[in-house]
């Protein structure tokens, strides 16, 4: 037999946020061709170029983190 639990209140937290960024994604998606005539194609290559520097930076913070080198990793004892 398998016990079902409650869902907890943190699960709703992260359904409900979780459908926010989902909306907002579906909004900016929607107005993406207005959003790129005001920036121009010169915008969009340094949000491009942006974007990449902050995917790699969260790369290296994930790979520190795994690896226990950073500074911010709790230390293990």
């Amino acid at each position: 037999m398998q016990i079902l639990y409650p869902p907890r209140p943190e699960q709703a937290q992260t359904g409900v946020v979780l459908l926010v960024v989902l909306l907002l994604t579906h909004i900016l998606l929607l107005f993406s061709d207005a959003i790129l005539r005001i920036i121009g194609r010169q915008g969009a290559a340094i949000l491009v170029r942006v974007m990449g520097i902050i995917l790699c930076s969260l790369a290296v913070e994930i790979v520190l983190t795994t690896l226990g080198v950073a500074s911010w990793a709790p230390v293990s004892r």
